[in-house]
């Protein structure tokens, strides 16, 4: 995976101050009695559906499914159920922000191809010694195992303005794969409840543990209509970023 190095502390500061300052689009919870569908292909290398239902406006439950791509040879899949919870919400005249956070329970999955050198001369014996010289072995090992999942976010929004801070995280006993994500972005115009609204956005990402590490930064169009929700972008090495989401 390409990843540009920035300075992700220099924008985590800023971003910190914008929501201290100043709603949130994409929310683990949508509405009462509402059920959310979440796509989302990041950058070539990972890959993610959700499915939740809200019984109240303060709470979903759900599942999903990740799958992380370090190269051809290795992948990791988490298949997980999640709770989500709103903690906190702050309503202003023209603007609004959040605190969530979920937690949840699953299993990973990682998978790996592992390929020996060339096998040396040995006598015969009537043995198996691997295969004959300049020949090489591939062995595949898999493996599953108890996994948990938590994370939080918290986001601040107005008719022009958005900003949104959030961290995820997927353990198990040999694996660990953490995801935090800051984004800033405007609209160019005022929204209306029931009309389309355009967003630019700039995320920042930072990638850490067994399967993914580094960094990306990544410019979004983002546009979003009731209840559907696209977005899509690149990140500055050129890959794709692309999520959408539906609430009914």
């Amino acid at each position: 995976m390409k990843l540009v190095h920035w300075s992700f502390h220099a924008v985590l500061i800023c971003g910190i101050a914008s929501l201290l300052g100043m709603p949130a689009l994409a929310r683990p919870i949508q509405g009462a009695d509402s059920v959310t569908i979440r796509a989302e292909y990041g950058a070539g290398n990972s890959r993610e559906l959700q499915v939740f239902y809200s019984p109240r406006h303060f709470w979903s439950v759900g599942a999903g499914h990740m799958t992380l791509e370090t190269d051809a040879a290795n992948a990791h899949e988490v298949t997980y159920a999640r709770l989500n919870f709103l903690a906190k919400r702050w309503n202003f005249e023209d603007a609004q922000a959040n605190v969530f956070v979920w937690g949840g329970v699953g299993s990973a999955y990682f998978g790996a191809i592992t390929v020996r050198p060339d096998a040396p001369d040995q006598p015969s014996s009537g043995h198996d010694h691997g295969p004959p010289p300049g020949e090489v072995a591939i062995r595949y090992r898999a493996f599953r195992e108890a996994a948990w999942n938590a994370g939080g976010q918290i986001d601040y929004e107005t008719l022009r303005f958005y900003s949104s801070l959030r961290t995820d995280t997927h353990r198990a006993d040999t694996f660990e794969h953490r995801v935090d994500t800051l984004q800033v972005g405007f609209s160019p115009y005022e929204h209306e409840v029931d009309s389309l609204s355009t967003w630019l956005i700039v995320s920042g990402r930072r990638y850490t543990g067994h399967a993914l590490e580094g960094e990306e930064l990544a410019l979004l169009l983002r546009l979003f209509r009731k209840n559907a929700w696209l977005e899509a972008g690149a990140t500055t090495d050129g890959e794709i970023r692309a999520m959408a989401m539906f609430s009914f």
